[in-house]
């Protein structure tokens, strides 16, 4: 009861000074925003209201009003993809949708792109594919810029331009006493590192500058083999990410996955030109036997088009990831472990439960320049890289949520156990595919976390978007 009075104080405060932008439960722009979340999780998360800024400065007088009452929970919703609950979305509380703040615009002679926090990556590629451009941004189509950006993201060819957050010229963003500032390399400059990499722990970021680099058509598509070929793909996947004389164009994400009974190896497969099967990647397309193939000569929207139709939204949903050094008889480690948790799981109505492997090696590494960013990596891996181990879970029914987050666990405490016992294991987690009871932000290392931590007693000495935003992961 007191939570809802407060937030009741909060949302009559907010609708004074940002009238018509305030709506509240069983209207329509509310049951909209809700329902633009991408897991139930968030879906059924309830605040008690819904602010929905068109500007900069609405975000302004929204931000420094709840600072003001310093009682009021709030959230930051841009894409909504992060499947946990409350991770953008807040109960008994007031959640800020990003929505509106969309735009799109090019400048600098098309050399950057200025995108709002509100806008998806699908439309972004959209807008610069008739240019023959794009940015680094993220591989599905519906998933939102500001998140994966402030997360660090990683992109088909992060080999061939690097990390999204490294792909930053500038951001403005809003801090908690109101304040709108530009982070850049030149301005606020340990502001602009502590965004690369630490979420929404410092502000709403109302706009993001991103580098454009050119881009034509490319060849794209999936192979899909049958679980026999796990040995020989594992292989390939090893000797792909870890060649010497690799090609920063061609780019993979393996998967071992379970859906409506039946079990498949993926390769998602991907060249930053017209070519088709190139040589980089003649290691996956010649392992057989294979059950089907969708490789063909693309574009980069209709890539992230594709595999945004392969994960609807309206379903419950687990990410989370860990990561290990490069290795074949922990990767063999990783499918066998999958492969035996499938029956516990098949069963359940509307189960999709993979793995995908995803390997950051030195071009990846090599990308960021100064002044960096947050995440704590080096500029090169010890064995030339190392690999996010993914898991995703997809379920229909709320009744099945219990067992199927602790079989999550399981399966990723007993990756991570035989990961270690292999001297494999990498501190390192993907704060875009982490999930509750995960510390992402420790895993950058304690030299990230401390610059971290004054950045935010800097920015935000009152501690706003510690104590006030319980969204995310926060510094401590």
């Amino acid at each position: 009861m007191v939570a809802t009075t407060l937030a009741t104080t909060c949302c009559l405060a907010l609708s004074s000074i940002l009238p018509g932008l305030v709506s509240h439960p069983n209207s329509f722009i509310y049951n909209s925003s809700q329902q633009s979340y991408w897991a139930l999780q968030e879906v059924n998360v309830s605040p008690s209201c819904i602010v929905s800024p068109k500007t900069a400065q609405h975000v302004s007088l929204a931000v420094k009003a709840l600072s003001a009452l310093g009682t009021c929970k709030f959230a930051v919703h841009s894409g909504g993809h992060t499947p946990f609950a409350g991770s953008a979305n807040v109960a008994s509380g007031v959640t800020i949708d990003l929505a509106k703040l969309d735009q799109i615009t090019l400048c600098g002679n098309k050399t950057s792109v200025a995108v709002g926090p509100g806008q998806k990556w699908g439309s972004v590629y959209s807008k610069l594919q008739p240019l023959g451009l794009a940015v680094a941004g993220g591989r599905a189509a519906s998933i939102g810029v500001g998140g994966l950006t402030l997360g660090g993201g990683t992109f088909y060819f992060a080999s061939l331009q690097g990390l999204t957050c490294d792909n930053v010229l500038s951001f403005e963003v809003v801090l908690a006493d109101g304040r709108i500032v530009t982070a850049s390399a030149s301005s606020n400059a340990d502001l602009f590192v502590a965004l690369k990499g630490g979420s929404n722990n410092f502000g709403i970021v109302t706009t993001f500058t991103f580098r454009t680099f050119v881009l034509g058509g490319i060849w794209a598509g999936d192979v899909i083999y049958p679980l026999s070929t796990a040995g020989d793909n594992i292989k390939a996947f090893a000797g792909f990410v870890t060649a010497p004389d690799f090609d920063e164009k061609a780019s993979l994400m393996q998967t071992f996955g379970y859906a409506a009974g039946f079990s498949a190896i993926v390769n998602a497969l991907v060249y930053a030109e017209p070519v088709v099967n190139p040589p980089a990647l003649q290691i996956f397309t010649g392992v057989q036997p294979q059950l089907s193939s969708s490789m063909a000569v693309t574009t980069l929207n209709e890539t992230a088009a594709a595999l945004d139709a392969s994960s609807p939204k309206g379903f419950y949903q687990i990410l989370t990831s860990i990561s290990i050094v490069t290795s074949i008889p922990t990767l063999q480690k990783v499918f066998d472990i999958w492969n035996a948790s499938v029956p516990a799981v098949a069963d359940i109505p509307g189960m999709v439960w993979s793995i995908t492997t995803q390997p950051i090696n030195n071009a990846v590494l090599a990308k960021t320049v100064a002044p960096g960013n947050s995440l704590g990596l080096p500029t090169t891996a010890p064995t030339g890289s190392f690999i996010i181990v993914e898991l995703a879970a997809t379920w229909s029914d709320a009744g099945d949520s219990v067992f199927v987050t602790a079989a999550a666990n399981q399966l990723m405490a007993n990756i991570k156990d035989a990961a270690k016992a292999l001297g494999s294991f990498n501190r390192y987690i993907d704060l875009n595919h982490a999930t509750t009871g995960q510390d992402p932000i420790a895993g950058y290392g304690s030299e990230s976390k401390t610059k971290l931590l004054a950045a935010s007693m800097k920015y935000d000495p009152k501690g706003v978007f510690q104590a006030l935003v319980p969204g995310g992961f926060k510094l401590n």
